[in-house]
């Protein structure tokens, strides 16, 4: 078996999408059978705030458009480079314009630019209304949206590889190169990055810290070790983002384990085996993982033990789940959106948001969540608590 070349690492590498495996790269059946439409309890509703729609969304594409917030304002960006402003509390629009590009992830923020990539390769800053600052050369695409601190702008590309900018004039500072392996899932973790490091996961199963400055490895942690006769055995992507909360990063991989990892020197304060490439909900007593066949479970923050786990939502292709008061909040590929008790894994809340699906992550807005669907359906959610 030949290894990709950079390029065609856009491509799926195996025929498969996180949480399906299809039969074939023409095929859009899942080899599993998705769960029923669970009951839910109806305790604590799923109530829309706001919802509308925006130009095709993901435009039919396997893509991860998050959106981003920034103060009041939500930022949202197509594959067919529509990108715009909504007033996050009431859902106004505030203005949109078209790139003269094809868009393959979200926006990226910061107070002065917004950043997105684009199909051919490029790193584009723009102004909060949408006007071009600077554009710089990647050496190959990015799935996930470019972070910054303020000062760099941290791009991961498909390859593997890290690259830092200066925020002002986007003139490439340094360079980080991972060692990729012959197969992996098409999909990356979105960096975490603060004023003095940057964390993030790779297809070899590790997770790395970098220095913001100088792009110098500061500790490197495994969260799984590829073993077995074929290379679809020995994939252990890390593709969820890191969770970091009260100096500590809580992070899953495929084939591999939850973990929770020490902030400043990666060594591990505790795991529990889970395959997943989504990013774990971390709640005030609980930490939930969506497992990569679609089980849900829950792990006690304080005793690390599992607490419950259910397969209601099996094979239904959850997106990252996200906490919200005393629940959590994840959507599946037919456009539902459930709230599920982090206390004991009840499903407490359900609502049909998108009916193509909720791929991309969720974001966090006071006592709600901002989503975008795959259909194109930018959307304002919170929870009626009992």
């Amino acid at each position: 078996m030949v290894p990709l070349g950079p390029m065609q690492r856009f491509l799926p590498v195996l025929c498969v999408l996180a949480g399906i495996v299809l039969s074939g790269c023409s095929s859009t059946e899942p080899r599993e059978q998705p769960a029923a439409v669970p009951e839910v309890t109806g305790e604590a509703p799923v109530r829309e705030i706001w919802s509308r729609r925006f130009a095709e969304g993901h435009d039919g594409e396997y893509l991860f458009m998050t959106p981003v917030v920034v103060e009041d304002q939500v930022f949202i960006s197509t594959a067919n480079g529509y990108i715009g402003a909504y007033d996050a509390r009431l859902g106004r629009r505030d203005w949109w314009k078209q790139l003269d590009a094809r868009l393959i992830a979200g926006v990226g923020a910061d107070s002065d630019h917004l950043y997105v990539v684009t199909r051919n390769g490029k790193l584009m800053a723009l102004s909060h209304t949408g006007e071009p600052r600077w554009e710089a050369a990647l050496p190959n695409e990015s799935l996930v949206p470019p972070q910054s601190n303020g000062r760099q702008v941290i791009v991961q590309t498909i390859d593997g590889e890290v690259l830092a900018y200066d925020q002002d004039d986007g003139e490439r500072s340094w360079q980080y190169d991972s060692n990729m392996p012959v197969l992996s899932f098409r999909g990356n973790a979105t960096p975490y990055v603060d004023g003095s490091r940057v964390v993030t996961g790779f297809d070899n199963g590790r997770v790395v810290s970098l220095d913001v400055t100088t792009g110098r490895v500061q500790w490197q942690q495994a969260l799984g070790t590829a073993s077995g006769r074929t290379e679809l055995e020995r994939i252990v992507d890390v593709d969820s983002s890191p969770v970091v909360r009260d100096g500590t990063v809580y992070i899953t991989g495929y084939q591999g384990k939850v973990a929770a990892l020490t902030l400043r020197s990666g060594e591990e304060r505790w795991s529990r085996s889970v395959s997943s490439l989504r990013s774990p909900a971390v709640g005030n007593d609980n930490v939930v993982v969506a497992a990569y066949d679609g089980r849900v479970i829950g792990y006690d923050l304080a005793s690390r033990r599992e607490v419950w786990r259910h397969d209601k939502l099996q094979w239904r292709r959850l997106n990252s789940p996200v906490t919200l008061g005393d629940h959590v909040l994840v959507g599946d590929f037919e456009g539902y959106l459930y709230a599920i008790r982090q206390a004991d894994g009840s499903i407490d809340g359900r609502a049909q948001v998108d009916g193509k699906g909720i791929r991309s992550p969720m974001v966090r807005y006071r006592d709600r969540v901002i989503l975008f669907g795959n259909g194109g359906q930018i959307a304002s959610y919170r929870i009626v608590e009992p």
